[in-house]
């Protein structure tokens, strides 16, 4: 187990201090807090991480469509699939009708 030195404001803790049953419980306190918000930071890390490498990856694909004429009809296979009630057919009759009014 680590052990680092923290600073806290001595207003802050003459505060909060009745509020524990002895400095023990505080510190006790202290320690779930601090692991709990650097858990939770860890995780925002890490999954953010994970987002920007499959942005990479999807960035990575699409340019490689870039110049290429039926790209288009490629991308359902880079995107993913559609919810099993939507067919790509309809997505892109739907995306068309958006944009272009067709």
């Amino acid at each position: 187990m680590c052990t680092y030195n923290v600073k806290i404001d001595d207003s802050v803790v003459d505060r909060v201090r009745p509020h524990f049953d002895g400095d023990a419980s505080m510190q006790s306190w202290i320690e779930e807090v601090l692991k709990k918000a650097m858990m939770d930071y860890a995780e925002r890390l890490e999954s953010s991480h994970i987002r920007n490498r499959h942005s990479q990856e999807l960035l990575r694909k699409l340019e490689e469509l870039k110049d290429d004429p039926d790209a288009f009809f490629k991308m359902g296979g880079i995107l993913g699939q559609p919810k099993a009630e939507e067919s790509w057919n309809e997505l892109r009759e739907e995306a068309l009708y958006e944009k272009y009014g067709v």
